[in-house]
């Protein structure tokens, strides 16, 4: 059991998670082994009122460089040292596997939210998933103190400037850009850029929105309509009246911040890549087929991509690079699933398509005997590679039993269904490997959304 020590008591996020635990009236584990509901006493009243500022609630938990027993269930009492510190942990991922994209959702409009307001508590949100969830709050109680500062270094006082929310503005700024998308023939607004905010100075907001008007009601694709539009965005980028933003949800007080897309400066990846080391575990253990890691021989550095599932949506499989081997190194996110399937198809592949080929709402209902001996096929192929790990060797007749049971239990199903796509997807990189370099360099840019044809944005991460 892992209990909080004393160089946890800085990071707030634990104590209004704690906090917020208390007040709902959950019960919280100890390191006793036993978990308490502990009473909503006038000390966890006031160290509500200031859990957000480590100087003012380390006068109630440590007084006098002593943790005191402010914790209690009307019998015992306990220190914040004596809480078993694993169901604070990881809040990230365990909410996000939990929640969904309910979650993903409420924390981008928090997010957004948090530019002009402070956020200390989950009802300052108004999102009822964070209310109801406080270890999802706390997983993105960093985000909403970090992003302001962020986006402020980059814009400066942010008194003059409307922020644009891209997914619910409906505004003649908004109705502009999607116009631009629909006539530039593109599948979605985030294909092309991935701003989620269009911070715009309010005195050049009407010119700036009749300018790109102008270009879409003039160029057609055949004249440079993209290029055209992409240049306008930038220019008024330099001119400091308008900045395009994409956010993320951060970890550090200091996040990277990239500028992307710079018309007439964009350098697509074009680096020697390697296999380093495939892991290959098609069992029901585990959550992933394995992480998929690359070399780049040019930088010296590791390349890792990864294959898993959403959280929210059974028989769909995201694939994600975690790092493009760059000397900066940078998460690059998912790559868009249309990279994926234009690369795949250019050496006449394809995903898997996974509702149709898992079965739905009947787990693995369609997979017969010719998709069990199909699937077995591509990892003997697997598996024959040096460059590849197989962390258990399964036979022909396992693996039809690991498919009888994916029918009859959703849990196993859902775990299949990932790691089988992900299997596709090592098979690909396999029997394609004397153009991996090129294979690669695609995904990565396709994931950095950089290409000539993509909007100049800056991304905070």
């Amino acid at each position: 059991m892992a209990i909080f020590n004393t160089q946890d008591l800085p990071k707030s996020k634990y104590i209004v998670s704690i906090v917020a635990k208390i007040k709902q009236g959950t019960k919280i584990k100890v390191k006793d082994g036993k978990s308490y509901l502990f009473k909503k006493t006038k000390d966890i009243d006031d160290l509500e009122k200031v859990q957000t500022d480590y100087s003012k609630y380390k006068k109630i938990l440590y007084p006098n460089n002593k943790h005191a027993l402010i914790f209690n269930d009307g019998k015992k009492f306990f220190r914040f040292v004596d809480i078993d510190k694993a169901p604070f942990s990881g809040m990230g991922g365990q909410s996000r596997n939990t929640l969904g994209k309910a979650l993903a959702d409420a924390g981008e409009l928090a997010t957004v939210m948090s530019l002009r307001k402070d956020i200390k508590t989950a009802k300052d949100t108004g999102q009822s998933v964070f209310v109801n969830n406080p270890e999802a709050f706390a997983a993105w109680y960093d985000t909403f103190q970090y992003t302001r500062p962020a986006v402020k270094k980059i814009v400066g006082s942010l008194n003059n400037f409307d922020i644009i929310h891209d997914a619910t503005d409906k505004s003649d700024f908004g109705t502009t850009i999607t116009e631009f998308i629909k006539k530039a023939k593109i599948s979605k607004q985030d294909s092309w850029n991935p701003a989620d905010v269009y911070i715009i100075n309010k005195s050049a907001r009407v010119k700036v929105t009749n300018e790109l008007r102008k270009i879409v009601e003039t160029y057609d694709i055949s004249d440079g309509l993209v290029n055209v539009f992409n240049n306008h965005l930038y220019k008024f980028y330099k001119k400091k009246i308008l900045y395009p933003i994409s956010l993320k949800q951060l970890v550090t007080e200091k996040p990277s911040i990239d500028y992307t897309n710079i018309p007439g400066t964009i350098k697509v990846s074009d680096y020697d890549i390697e296999i380093s080391k495939f892991n290959c575990n098609l069992t029901t253990e585990g959550k992933e087929i394995g992480l998929f890691t690359f070399t780049n021989k040019d930088t010296k550095k590791q390349i890792s991509l990864q294959v898993r599932g959403f959280p929210h949506s059974y028989g769909v499989a995201q694939t994600e690079i975690t790092s493009d081997g760059t000397p900066s190194g940078g998460r690059l996110g998912k790559i868009p699933t249309k990279v994926v399937d234009s690369v795949m198809n250019q050496y006449k592949d394809e995903r898997i398509n996974s509702i149709r080929y898992f079965g739905t709402p009947k787990p693995f209902e369609s997979f017969d005997e010719n998709k069990i001996k199909e699937t077995y096929k591509m990892y003997e192929t697997v598996i024959k590679e040096s460059k590849v790990n197989n962390e258990k060797k399964l036979s022909y007749t396992e693996f039809a039993g690991i498919i009888a049971g994916a029918k009859l239990d959703v849990e196993i199903a859902k775990n299949m269904c990932m790691k089988i796509q992900g299997l596709k997807i090592m098979h690909f990189f396999i029997k394609n490997k004397k153009d991996l370099s090129d294979i690669m360099n695609k995904m990565i840019n396709g994931a950095k959304k950089i290409s000539d044809s993509n909007g100049f944005f800056i991304k905070i991460y």
